[in-house]
């Protein structure tokens, strides 16, 4: 059986790190029991387009904000009160040589 964030009670149990994006394309998706999602991203290169997304079935998927657009560097989005059974991190745009890297936590 497929592991499951966010059903413990200890925070450290309900990180997942994403293998790091170098194309356009979306990660594999993790299994979530929870509502409160923090993402860590780290970008090296230069500006890439990224979105998280979620999904109630692993086949359709929505956004669970508007792409955003991010240069070099570590950064952190929130999010509380969302439905998703399964998450995924999307490359929009990126360039050659260029990396994403995220990791989630969540309650």
């Amino acid at each position: 059986m497929a592991r499951v964030y966010g059903v413990s009670g200890e925070l450290a149990n309900n990180i997942h790190q994403f293998e790091t994006l170098t194309a356009v394309g979306s990660t594999q998706p993790v299994e979530v029991q929870a509502t409160l999602f923090t993402f860590q991203h780290v970008i090296t290169g230069g500006n890439v387009e990224f979105k998280e997304q979620g999904s109630l079935d692993g086949t359709n998927w929505y956004d669970l904000a508007t792409a955003k657009t991010k240069g070099t560097g570590s950064f952190a989005d929130h999010y509380d009160g969302l439905m998703a059974k399964y998450i995924r991190m999307t490359v929009v745009t990126i360039s050659e040589g260029y990396t994403l890297t995220t990791t989630l936590a969540c309650m």
